[in-house]
């Protein structure tokens, strides 16, 4: 029996509750190991707690409704919550802030000081204290699992961490944000910026406040958290240079297509000959001969430059619930799996 609790229950948590609904809430492990959840914390949807395991279908088929009042318990604090309350792991999906990274940082800690591994999506506290964390979780032997918070349910930190292993990666580069390359590839056929991203929020793709997204802040956290991931890093956030794709117009980007080339929103982390890391976050003109060239919609794409390799580029999905809920699901097989 392994034991959950979602800590913010909006879209992701709820795709993850879904796929493990679809599996009869066992995971295909050996034993036929159950999840049973333990616990809802969310700020603004409010609050379950019940040891004896919650009924998740009623939860979701109300969520579905947009309606919350099963989530009725009354917690003051979520991070006392999250300290008292018996599990073994805590799914944490609250909102992110890359600028201070709380309160998810908060949740994180609280979560392993009470020896409790963490499977998350988020990320904030990883852009700006991912030593901090880790060095935490090593100390408390607890994993803190983050493979959703570059390329949803695309994986791409296991295969960093132990895909290339014996090859040194000089460059990460791509296309790490699905809203603004969809708007982008929509403009291509013409239609407007605003029209574009109009259609990526009814989608479900951009947030009512899009910002994070075509302002490239979005971006910026995953260039942040790849330096520490590749390079033993911790960039500064006022040393990345950040541009977005709001002031790119129609013209452009037909005078690109003229030219056979693409505008794409690139992050791209790099060590340089004196050893140094640096990043950045720009549009940047593609030409056809680059493999992010063909990448369209909502899709992500990471190019990824060693010495034994030359480029490899993973591309795969970017955005989505039932994508992002499989990379929780999938860090939680793993830590199961020990």
């Amino acid at each position: 029996m392994v034991k959950i609790v979602y800590v913010g229950f909006g879209i992701v948590s709820q795709g993850l509750a879904d796929i493990i609904l679809d599996n009869n809430s066992l995971l295909p492990i050996a034993e036929g190991t159950e999840i049973k959840t333990v616990g809802i914390l969310d700020i603004m949807k409010g609050s379950k707690i019940d040891e004896q395991g919650i009924d998740m279908e009623e939860v979701l088929t109300n969520a579905n409704k947009g309606d919350y009042s099963l989530l009725n318990d009354n917690v003051a604090s979520i991070t006392i919550a999250i300290e008292e309350i018996n599990a073994d792991i805590v799914i944490e999906a609250s909102f992110t802030d890359i600028k201070t990274g709380q309160p998810a940082i908060s949740h994180i800690v609280s979560a392993l000081n009470t020896n409790k591994h963490v499977v998350t999506t988020n990320k904030g506290p990883f852009a700006v204290a991912y030593k901090q964390i880790f060095n935490l979780a090593r100390l408390k032997k607890k994993v803190v699992a983050i493979e959703g918070t570059v390329m949803s349910g695309t994986p791409i930190i296991n295969v960093l961490n132990n895909g290339l292993l014996g090859a040194e990666i000089s460059a990460v580069s791509g296309i790490m944000n699905g809203t603004s390359n969809y708007i982008l590839t929509k403009m291509e056929l013409g239609m407007s910026y605003k029209d574009a991203l109009v259609q990526a929020q009814e989608l479900g793709y951009a947030e009512a406040d899009p910002t994070s997204d075509v302002e490239g802040l979005d971006t910026l956290a995953k260039v942040m958290i790849l330096a520490n991931v590749i390079f033993d890093v911790q960039l500064d956030r006022e040393d990345i240079t950040v541009s977005g794709i709001s002031q790119i117009t129609l013209a452009d980007v037909k005078g690109a297509s003229s030219n056979n080339k693409r505008w794409k929103l690139i992050g791209r982390v790099w060590k340089d000959d004196q050893g140094d890391v640096h990043g950045s976050v720009s549009p940047k003109l593609v030409s056809m001969s680059d493999s992010l060239y063909g990448i369209s919609d909502a899709t992500n794409a990471l190019k990824i430059t060693s010495n034994i390799l030359g480029d490899t580029t993973i591309v795969g999905a970017g955005a989505g619930k039932n994508e992002t809920g499989f990379a929780l699901y999938n860090d939680i097989i793993s830590i199961v799996n020990g």
